[in-house]
């Protein structure tokens, strides 16, 4: 099944807005990474070398008050060296929590061990100091070195490693910005590239189909009602394909039509004005002034002319009134058996002219009455029974029956010939108007408005009327109208 318009452009917009969201969430997760290892950088190797350059100097400060200390015995120096050591030990805590890696901590145990056994001969010494014992200042520097220089050394390495991470570390960080910056571009241009891709291909399956029917229009537009092909693209476009075949059917129908009426009024019209310009002509000519008979037989000639002439054109009239629903009806309560033996009697004439057997069956009695129009409903009699008259051969047969059904609720009303019938396929068709039906048997069938008035008529009545055939064997006209109860 096609896609919708909508739901196609809702679908390129979830793909699109999918792609957006997938380059966000990898932009995101990198940029995050990205504040992370920077934060680190700022905060906690930044702080590692500034702690690590103050312990590295304090170090050095406290080695040289020791000595000073010793050699000059002031207090001073030693409550310097004092201070100086709470600093160191503070310090030594501090970088112990942020360093990151084992070899790190590693040296920071060793310093520290190195550290401490230097306080440790330290006080030893300041103890021998304080009771005025002297002490070797030689040996003392001597026996200390080595752990003056590991404390030192060990301090240093740490630093090393500390900018060694901190290099790695911004490196690491141009390399995500750069990664950043080819994936944001890339995906960029990924969903630029399938937006364009998306909307000219939506873009093109309306345009195109669009297109085609425009094409078409203009076709119309020149007279050319033939039918396209369905169009291939969304649903709309096909149903409106579907509907614009449809169209062309009607427009067709209405183009064959306009033929038909312009035929039929033609047809209708042309027979009585020719036959009254004639007539006319002799007059104004003075044929037959000496024959007042014949003069009668002329004037006469152009009376019933211009009355057919008058009741073709009313017809149309009336016919345009029913189709807006304009018509007027006066309803009466009447016998319906009553009313189809006036139009059986007034065709009597053209039946025995063509020696058919027109036959009336008489109802059953107590038959209900209707609300009709008596005159509209003669109407349709005289072009049910005139029709059947009219096609049903010489010395054919016609049969008109009355009855009520579903138990009384309405009156059925047939007509019936033995004429040449008509096709199955052309059933519905005879009751449109200006419609002729070739029946395949030398006869066309329903060059005027009778039968559609006649429809239109029954359905104002709230009945209904429709045909039954047997092809080349006969028609039968069946018409229900509700009882008056």
């Amino acid at each position: 099944m096609p896609f919708t318009i909508f739901k196609r452009l809702v679908i390129g917009n979830i793909i699109i807005l999918l792609l957006i969201f997938t380059l966000g969430s990898v932009v995101l997760f990198n940029l995050t990474r990205l504040q992370k290892l920077t934060r680190e950088i700022v905060v906690k190797n930044q702080e590692s070398l500034i702690v690590g350059d103050r312990l590295l100097d304090s170090f050095a400060s406290l080695v040289k008050f020791g000595e000073k200390y010793f050699v000059s015995r002031d207090i001073d120096y030693y409550n310097r060296f004092v201070e100086v050591k709470i600093n160191l030990e503070k310090d030594f805590q501090t970088i112990a929590d942020i360093m990151e890696t084992d070899e790190q901590k590693h040296l920071l145990s060793e310093s520290l061990a190195s550290f401490e056994r230097y306080l440790e001969r330290f006080e030893e010494n300041a103890g021998q100091v304080i009771i005025g014992k002297k002490i070797n200042i030689d040996f003392f520097l001597t026996q200390n070195g080595p752990d003056i220089n590991t404390t030192a050394g060990d301090l240093k390495k740490i630093l090393a490693i500390t900018r060694s991470i901190i290099t790695d570390k911004t490196n690491l960080s141009s390399k995500m910005t750069h990664q950043i910056i080819i994936v944001t571009v890339f995906t960029t241009v990924l969903t630029v590239f399938l937006g364009m891709i998306i909307t000219t291909f939506n873009t093109q399956s309306i345009t195109k189909s669009i297109t085609r029917l425009q094409k078409k229009i203009e076709k119309i537009a020149q007279g050319d009602f033939e039918e396209i092909h369905t169009i291939k693209g969304p649903k709309e476009i096909q149903d409106l394909s579907l509907h614009f075949n449809a169209m062309c059917c009607r427009l067709k129908e209405l183009d064959s039509l306009k033929a038909d009426f312009v035929s039929h009024v033609s047809h209708e019209m042309k027979t009585p004005v020719t036959s009254i310009k004639e007539a006319s002509a002799m007059l104004s000519k003075g044929f037959y002034s000496d024959d007042p008979q014949k003069l009668k037989e002329l004037f006469c000639l152009i009376h019933e002319e211009c009355n057919r002439l008058l009741n073709s054109v009313m017809r149309i009239l009336d016919y345009s009134k029913m189709e807006a629903n304009r018509m007027e009806y006066n309803c009466v309560r009447l016998s319906l058996p009553d009313v189809v033996r006036k139009s059986i009697l007034k065709l009597a004439p053209l039946s025995q002219k063509k020696q058919i057997d027109l036959e009336f069956f008489p109802p059953l009695p107590n038959i209900p009455d209707v609300y009709i129009d008596e005159n509209r409903i003669i109407e349709v009699l005289d072009n049910l029974i005139g029709n059947a008259l009219k096609f049903t051969p010489v010395k054919g047969k016609v049969d008109v029956q009355c009855f009520s059904q579903d138990s009384g609720k309405n009156l059925m009303l047939t007509v019936e010939d033995n004429g040449p019938g008509i096709k199955p396929e052309n059933l519905d068709k005879i009751f449109y108007k200006f419609k002729q039906i070739d029946n395949g048997l030398g006869t066309r069938m329903g060059t005027g408005l009778g039968l559609s008035i006649s429809k239109y008529i029954i359905k104002a009545h709230g009945g209904n009327i429709w045909a039954q055939s047997r092809y080349s064997k006969g028609t039968k006209i069946l018409v229900t109208l509700p009882a008056a109860l």
